[in-house]
């Protein structure tokens, strides 16, 4: 026998081993089951992934809101001290954090909607899989039972037959060498290109980009104008603060007597420490009942100073409302003093001595009141 002869032997052998493995529907139950399982197990890899990235930008977004908030109040800040083009920057950068937040929420709408989507999908695989597990045995059991002996004969020699056939043609060839029913397109002449063409169009991202930067400064043009606005809505209130030998001396004004309580708060913050970039914990409320006006300043700023002693956090934003009986209601947002930039000395405690906090005669309400540091 020889060698070729017995190469063309093995591979009719193989060859009718592969033939009767295709045919055997037992085996290709079991794969498409198996392929099946796979399937189900990246579905629900997805789905992980897509809650994962979901998860992402939840905290993405929480993280943006807090510095958006925190230039807000730069801004403003930024404002009193008379400086509109530090402002602008402030709310240039909040607008820009703000559409970014616009479109992270798009985007964590778009990955739950998916996730949905594919959560679904994966159920319905999951029924698929149970009923096609129940069925593939009935149809292994079947097969056993009965096996198609002469489908495997057919198929064999079909083999056989088909390495005794020719199959195909050459292709006919036209008269120039090439194969018929093909030619040669005539090339036709480029357009000459026109001097002084029309003027290049933008495309739809830089046009795009030129409205958001329109729109950015429209914005801020308008905060800018609120802030105005407010500034002067409350140029009839303030603080200060006035050397004093040893101690710290601060000078409060407002219309009312619960707005000077609050500048006179904030005046003692300013006094020794920057929160505008620090992000406040929780919001705390204090009733306070006293005699007289001015041992309700004093109780206010003794408010604040056990706060930063005992619990070592300082007031971020400040409020005061009146409250029954004469009283105020302090509300503090309080941050940790390790997250405030200190910019002097602490204070200590409140002094009695050359204590105010009255209206004068057009009914306008100041206070003064000594710090030890």
């Amino acid at each position: 026998m020889s060698i070729a002869r017995r190469i063309t032997e093995l591979y009719k052998v193989k060859m009718n081993a592969v033939l009767d493995r295709a045919a055997d529907p037992r085996e290709l139950v079991d794969y498409s089951y198996v392929q099946l399982q796979e399937l189900l197990a990246e579905v629900r890899r997805g789905t992980a992934e897509i809650a994962a990235s979901r998860r992402r930008a939840q905290l993405r977004i929480t993280e943006l809101q807090r510095a958006a908030d925190r230039l807000g109040e730069q801004a403003g800040q930024a404002m009193q001290a008379g400086q509109e083009d530090l402002a602008r920057q402030a709310l240039t950068r909040r607008a820009a954090i703000s559409a970014q937040v616009s479109r992270l929420r798009e985007q964590q709408d778009s990955l739950r909607a998916e996730e949905e989507k594919i959560g679904d999908a994966g159920r319905r695989l999951q029924e698929k899989i149970d009923a096609f597990g129940m069925q593939k045995e009935a149809i292994k059991a079947a097969y056993t039972a009965a096996r198609p002996d002469d489908h495997r004969r057919g198929l064999r020699r079909d083999l056989r037959q088909g390495g005794r056939r020719r199959h195909g043609r050459p292709p006919r060839r036209g008269p120039a060498g090439r194969p018929a029913g093909t030619g040669q397109r005539a090339r036709r002449p480029a357009a000459p290109e026109r001097p002084g063409g029309p003027a290049a169009t933008l495309s739809d991202e830089q046009l795009q980009a030129q409205l958001d930067r329109i729109s950015v400064r429209a914005e801020v043009d308008q905060e800018l104008a609120r802030l105005r606005e407010r500034l002067a809505a409350g140029a009839g209130q303030g603080h200060r603060t006035v050397p004093h030998t040893a101690d710290l001396r601060i000078e409060a004004w407002a219309p009312t007597r619960e707005e000077c309580l609050a500048e006179a708060v904030r005046g003692l913050v300013d006094s020794f420490a920057v929160v505008a970039a620090a992000p406040p914990r929780h919001t705390a409320e204090r009733r306070f009942l006293a005699s007289s006006d001015d041992d309700l300043l004093v109780a206010v700023i003794d408010e604040v100073i056990y706060r930063l002693d005992a619990d070592g956090e300082i007031p971020v934003t400040v409020a005061v409302r009146p409250a029954p009986e004469g009283g105020v209601v302090l509300v503090l947002s309080l941050a940790g003093l390790s997250e405030a930039e200190i910019t002097g000395a602490a204070p200590k405690a409140a002094s009695l001595h050359d204590l105010r906090c009255a209206p004068d005669p057009a009914g306008r309400w100041s206070c003064g009141i000594t710090i030890d540091v």
